[in-house]
């Protein structure tokens, strides 16, 4: 099998869903790019172009019936915003949606992270292999190296589109005492807006700074997971919306990665773990107490984490679900 990968060197979601897979993955030939020529499609004879949601250039479906190669769509978010989105009108005025409709219409195989995402998708085209998102747990950066301090580091890690999740934690961190440090990754201040976001996010975290507190920026895909060893407890607010449920839930292997305990709102894409492997919130009042009971038993925090990561290892395992991902290609092809 020869495989083209198309994405950007850095997003994060083409890191995950197409980088690190076909990194991984056994084949013939592969190239992971950002560019395509015809002058390299006739050379390499590519069996497979692999993209993550849309390929801008509107060339790809030209291109498949000059050179023969089948096209993979992978599918990680939903393409309707609810319209509180920060993104909402830049979203919609780009056709993003459309785009994406006439990708998956057009693929002759789906690749995406869960069955309520593979139901949307069927309306369009039924040739949907659900890939769950998975992490190669041990390889590269994803040791579980973690850095020790005498104080409990809570953390969260994530861009300025989670605003009105961060939000969530307002309230409840008002009542955070004790020797704790906040943490948050993925700082950035290229520009006014993420700047304004960011200290409203800080804000949200830290009890308006109350809180003692480390901003980590972000960082290149490629060494990005080195924040998470900064954590010994991991908050994941999520608002309950309906496109926010058809995100993935990379953020629990994250921290499954570094056998880091989680708390985190009783919403998709999160729900179906079991209760004694996440602490779920189902209400205001639940964020104080599982965040009080972990920050006061670090037995408990240990236990929490290597049950967590024992069971994403388990569940999630990278090598399995790649090898079914590599099945498909090849059944695609054969």
């Amino acid at each position: 099998m020869r495989i083209l990968a198309l994405t950007q060197k850095f997003s994060g979601c083409g890191y995950h869903r197409l980088m690190l897979p076909i990194s991984f993955m056994p084949k013939e030939y592969g190239r992971i790019t950002d560019t395509i020529t015809e002058e390299e499609l006739a050379e390499k004879k590519y069996d497979i172009v692999y993209i993550n949601r849309i390929w801008e250039k509107d060339d790809l479906i030209e291109l498949r019936k000059k050179y023969g190669f089948k096209l993979v769509v992978d599918v990680d978010d939903y393409w309707i915003l609810n319209a509180d989105h920060l993104m909402f009108d830049s979203f919609n005025a780009s056709g993003y949606a459309s785009k994406l409709i006439h990708h998956m219409r057009e693929a002759d195989l789906i690749t995406c992270t869960h069955d309520r995402l593979a139901e949307a998708i069927a309306v369009h085209n039924p040739n949907v292999l659900i890939a769950p998102n998975a992490i190669p747990y041990g390889h590269g950066q994803f040791n579980g190296e973690r850095y020790a301090t005498d104080n409990v580091k809570i953390f969260w890690a994530g861009g300025i589109t989670h605003d009105q999740d961060l939000k969530i934690l307002e309230a409840p961190l008002k009542k955070i005492n004790g020797d704790v440090q906040m943490v948050l990754g993925g700082y950035a201040d290229s520009n006014e807006t993420e700047r304004y976001y960011w200290g409203r996010m800080a804000g949200y975290f830290t009890d308006n700074k109350r809180l003692p507190y480390t901003l980590f920026r972000g960082r290149e895909v490629f060494e990005y997971y080195d924040l998470f060893k900064y954590a010994d407890i991991m908050l994941i607010p999520l608002v309950k919306n309906n496109f926010n449920k058809y995100k993935s839930n990379i953020k629990i292997l994250e921290a499954a990665g570094k056998a880091v305990p989680v708390v985190v709102s009783a919403v998709h894409p999160y729900l179906g773990f079991p209760d004694d492997v996440l602490n779920y919130v189902h209400d205001k009042a639940d964020w104080n107490i599982h965040i009080d009971r972990l920050v006061n038993d670090k037995d408990l925090r240990d236990e929490q984490g290597a049950r967590l990561h024992e069971f994403c290892q388990k569940n999630y395992n990278f090598q399995q679900i790649n090898e079914m991902r590599r099945n498909a290609l090849l059944s695609l092809i054969s």
